[in-house]
Parts: C-alpha cells; structure tokens; sequence
C-alpha cells in the first residue's frame, strides 16, 4: 500500500485536501520545469523564422509565463494571424516543450474593385491588390488605384525586420488628387518616398522617411503648386500590450517633418506633432474593459499659407462635428489653423472579444463611450482668454476586429461649444482613434 492510500484511509479527509492542492502543486511542478523545445503550429505560409525572432524565452530556462505571455503579444502584433495560443506540454524526461498555435488572418486579396468610403474625400470605386505577409515574411505590398471621391495609384512596400533586429524598410510611390473640403479646391498629391526605421529592444522605436512631393491647389482662377523635400522623423516609447486594442501601456510619440521647397516657391516649414496615450485595464476577466487617454499638440514653424492648414472636427479629431466645408471656412474660423491641442477619453468594453469565424475571418464586437476636447491655437501661442473657442465632443461607438485593417470603427457623437449642442455627426475610421 502506497504512502498516499495509507493517509486517505486513515484519514479520510485528507483524500479531500489533496484534491484541494493538486492545481497548486502542479502549477509549482510546472514552474520549477524546464523548457528543452520550443515548436510552432498552424503557420502554414508565415516562415518560421518571423515567428521564432519574436519569441524571447530561453531554452533550457525554467518556465516564465511572464515571458510566455509576452512572446504571445508579440506574435498577434504582427498583425498577421486571428488566434495566437500557446501550451506547456510534459515529456518523459521532466522537461517541458512550449508550443504555439497560431491561426493565419487573411494573407491577400484578389485583384478586386470594390466602393469605399473616406470620411474626408467621399466615396470612390477603388482598385485593389494587397499582399499581406508577402513572401510569407511579413512584408506588405500593396497595388491600390481609384475614382471618384479621390483618385489615386500608388504602390507601396514594407518590411517591417529587413536586416536583423527590427531594422525596417519602405517605399511608397503614389498620386491622389481630391478636393480640399473648407477651400473647395482640387489638390493634386504626387510622393515618392523611401524609410528606414529601427527598434531599440521592444520599446524604444524609431523612424525616419524621405520624400520629393509636389502639390497642386486649383481653386477658381487660382493656381498654387508647391515642390517640396519632405522630411520625417520620428521617436516613440511604446509599452502596450496589443497594438490594435491596447488593455495596458503607454506611448509617447514624437516627430518632426521638414519641408524644403525649391523650384516656383520656396518655402521652409518645420512641424512638430507631440502625442501621449495612456491604457489601464479595469478588470481581469476575458471581456476587457480599459480606460484610455490621450493628448496632442501640434506645433507649426516658418512657412505658412491658407493652403496648409488643418482642422478639428473628424474621426481623428474631436468626434461629434460635421466636417467642414467652405460654409464652416467663412463662419466658423475657430475650427481652421495651423496648430491645434485636443485631449480624449475613451471607455471601452468588449462585448464579444475576437474570435475566429467559421470562414476563418477574425470578428467581434466592442463599445466605446467618448467624450473629446481641442482648440486651435492662434497666432503661435495658446491664449487662455480664448478658452470659449474650446471644442467639445461626446458620443458612443462601435469597434469590430477585421482582417489587415486591424479594426472598423464606427461613432456616433453630438458637438459641443459653450455649453451648447452645435453639431450632431456619425463618423467611419480604420484602427482605434489612439
């Protein structure tokens, strides 16, 4: 008779206590384990290595579900695949072997022509061919043309670990021509650009992009067209979890962009863009609910003309407000400058956390309660005596995961200065507003 029968038959109870204590006990034995072999399940076109580069635990290391964890945002944050999990499974010599299962998102879609809607440009009949995880390394490569609201052509290239360690590299090479809503004015947009950026481990990420641009304003009689060097740079400190749905962390970005003209108008203009988010999940169950916050201020020096300027009232602004037309050019000038400062709040809560659909289509449900503030800065410095001028948006929302894109955000709001409903407005974005 073993040692364990002898205690349960004497004391009975004790069989209880045992069964008590086993998931404990068998948490420790895990814990004390040692990870020999790490696999990968499920990729069937992604290579292995882009998924091995992401994962950090050691092998012949002691089990850290901390690290595990981590390994398992990193591999969603590629953005690539609809389901990561992972496992510790036992073998006979003690030791442990890791695996992940992951499912692969849509990878591409065909030559297709579909409408599409931009919320500042209208709708367009749009031309489609996008390679995601080209290779099956991550790359994207897009072929993309349209008519309508915008038309465009363009072709675009990313590898986001070209050389080791998250070196990454793009080229973008695209003409757009739409309309200026508050101008009334045709823009033709032509770019060429090229970027370079690098990791520092997982939190420190920068970036930088060259760019010759031209561009055209046709508004009535009037002709301007700019030739520019468009310079951009960019630092940020990124701790989130998951980029597409953040439950916790914190990003501060910062960049520069310089423009230097040459040819007809020579103008130089340095434009500053300062951003915080803030992420704090409030509960610990499946259905995440998470505050988050963000600030940003735009700062503008050197160059600048009527045909520069920007505006509040968007889906990436200050939700509730109607965009701006020539009507709100003339009577609402509080809404149009050059530097603007806007703060947001956001509630949100999953409904229906993301899941993979029967067609093996990423889905879900979330809603997202609002509230929005920002004013333009006039003049190069912030007036407090001005502070009537600060616009305000309130509203709820939608959010649904959706393959490439990340996720649909759809929202509804009412727009608020001095103390007054203004504006009622239903805004469409692609990713979450911060």
């Amino acid at each position: 008779m073993t040692f364990l029968a002898i205690i349960f038959k004497k004391r009975p109870h004790g069989l209880f206590l045992f069964l008590l204590f086993l998931p404990f006990l068998k948490s420790q034995n895990i814990e004390d384990a040692v990870v020999s072999k790490i696999i990968i399940e499920g990729n069937k076109k992604t290579k292995d290595f882009i998924l091995l580069r992401e994962i950090h635990h050691q092998l012949h290391e002691p089990v850290d579900t901390v690290i595990i964890r981590n390994d398992k945002n990193r591999i969603e944050n590629l953005g690539i695949f609809s389901e990561v999990n992972s496992e510790l499974l036992p073998i006979d010599d003690g030791t442990l072997v890791l695996k992940y299962v992951v499912k692969e998102s849509i990878q591409k879609t065909p030559p297709t022509v579909f409408p599409t809607y931009n919320e500042s440009k209208g709708w367009s009949l749009n031309a489609l061919w996008v390679f995601n995880n080209f290779r099956g390394q991550n790359q994207l490569l897009a072929l993309s043309g349209s008519i309508g609201g915008e038309d465009t052509y363009g072709i675009s290239f990313k590898d986001p670990w070209i050389l080791n360690d998250h070196i990454s590299f793009s080229v973008n090479i695209m003409r757009n021509l739409y309309k200026n809503r508050f101008l009334d004015s045709d823009v033709e947009l032509k770019r060429m650009k090229i970027g370079v950026g690098k990791w520092f481990r997982d939190k420190i990420k920068t970036e930088i992009s060259l760019a010759l641009e031209s561009k055209i304003f046709k508004l009535e009689q009037e002709i301007a067209r700019y030739k520019y060097i468009h310079t951009y740079s960019n630092i940020r400190y990124d701790t989130r979890d998951i980029f597409w749905n953040p439950g916790r962390g914190l990003l501060i970005s910062s960049s520069f962009e310089y423009l230097r003209g040459y040819d007809f108008k020579i103008f130089n203009t340095l434009i500053w863009n300062q951003s915080l988010s803030f992420y704090k999940k409030l509960n610990n169950t499946q259905k995440n609910a998470v505050i988050a916050l963000n600030g940003v201020i735009k700062k503008k020096f050197g160059y600048k003309d009527r045909f520069s300027q920007d505006y509040l009232g968007s889906s990436n602004t200050i939700r509730g407000w109607q965009l701006p037309d020539s009507t709100t050019y003339r009577l609402e000038p509080f809404r149009i400058g050059h530097e603007y400062l806007q703060t947001s709040i956001e509630y949100r809560y999953e409904i229906i956390p993301k899941y993979v659909s029967s067609v093996g289509i990423e889905s879900g449900l979330g809603i997202v309660c609002y509230s929005d503030a920002g004013l333009i800065i006039k003049n190069g410095y912030l007036n407090l005596n001005n502070l009537e001028s600060i616009l305000l948006g309130s509203g709820i929302g939608i959010r649904i995961p959706f393959p490439i894109v990340g996720v649909l955000r759809f929202d509804f709001g009412l727009g608020i200065i001095d103390n007054k409903i203004k504006s009622k407005s239903f805004h469409f974005g692609i990713g979450q507003k911060f």
